[in-house]
């Protein structure tokens, strides 16, 4: 009976391991890479939402999307190969879901979101005319236009569930059982409502909270030389604002401040003089590195995992 229950206890141990180790979805949180125990909960509960349109890198399968300035790259990590999908010089935020790219392109005065396959093989069809591309959840598209709206994945039922009168396309991102709607959380106000759309609330510009959800709901946040990906920066600084030839992993922080947690991890040392962290996902970082300029129209552009492996190394020919 004791060996029994002991089997039983071990077999409760191991399934939970499992489920915290587990994670599905293409664009979710580091949970399976190094995480600390304690950071777990915060990871998970921003990966609630699977996809989340992301600034110039995106993971999904085996590709990484890239956003240029010539339009969106799908690098092939397996065949190492690179092809245009999206030709075009204002793509501003991509997406992928189920074989299709969302992305937004900004014309006349205003953002239109976009939906192609994934591959590049179909015609882009405009599925919304103004807004900002977010994030998708329960099989409909959030977005951003004078307050919260979303439509389903082919652009009908359109609802607006949070309306707010500023006459601009805001970012839109849910965290922790809210939804959120701010232009810029450090400069403007916010506003938030719950799961059912009910409860609407005011924050004012840079509020802690609305800042800490921003930066762990979305995957890219630029800070100078660094970029924080679900509340983990990358980057080259180490002290002092000076920068080294090597990529660091930092503690939990958000826009550069640190939240209490100031743990560094050195994941990557380059042999050039020059490295510049250019765009982050989870579980992807891409960086240029050089003697002379580091860029991306100049450096040698390479993109490495949470680990420091580099996964791909881009080829001019390819960019």
């Amino acid at each position: 009976m004791k060996r029994h229950l002991k089997k039983v206890v071990l077999a409760m141990i191991a399934f939970v391991l499992c489920g915290v180790m587990n994670v599905t979805g293409s664009n979710v949180s580091l949970a399976a890479t190094d995480v600390e125990t304690e950071q777990t909960a915060e990871l998970e509960a921003a990966s609630t939402v699977r996809h989340v349109s992301a600034r110039e890198l995106y993971h999904a399968g085996d590709y990484l999307y890239i956003e240029t300035s010539k339009g969106v790259l799908a690098y092939n990590m397996k065949k190492q190969t690179a092809k245009y999908v999206v030709k075009s010089a204002v793509v501003s935020g991509v997406l992928v879901h189920k074989g299709y790219l969302y992305y937004n392109l900004y014309q006349d005065s205003q953002m239109s979101i976009y939906k192609i396959k994934a591959d590049g093989s179909s015609k882009p069809k405009q599925i919304c005319k103004n807004g900002r591309l977010g994030f998708m959840k329960n099989n409909r598209l959030y977005y951003g236009h004078s307050g919260l709206c979303s439509m389903k994945l082919d652009g009908t039922d359109k609802k607006c569930h949070m309306r707010v009168k500023d006459g601009a396309n805001g970012t839109v991102f849910y965290y922790k059982g809210k939804y959120f709607y701010s232009v810029f959380p450090y400069v403007t106000e916010s506003y938030s409502v719950d799961t059912k759309y009910k409860h609407k609330k005011k924050y004012s510009a840079g509020n802690k909270t609305v800042c800490n959800a921003f930066v762990r709901a979305f995957d890219d946040m630029q800070y100078n030389e660094s970029l924080t990906v679900r509340g983990y920066q990358y980057g080259t600084l180490i002290k002092n604002g000076k920068s080294s030839n090597s990529i660091y992993k930092f503690g939990d922080s958000y826009y550069g401040k640190s939240t209490g947690r100031t743990s560094k991890k050195k994941i990557y040392q380059s042999s050039k003089k020059k490295v510049y962290v250019l765009a982050a996902c989870p579980g992807y970082i891409m960086f240029a590195e050089s003697n002379q300029k580091a860029s991306y129209e100049d450096g040698t552009v390479k993109i490495i995992n949470v680990k420091g492996k580099v996964v791909a190394t881009l080829k001019k020919s390819q960019k």
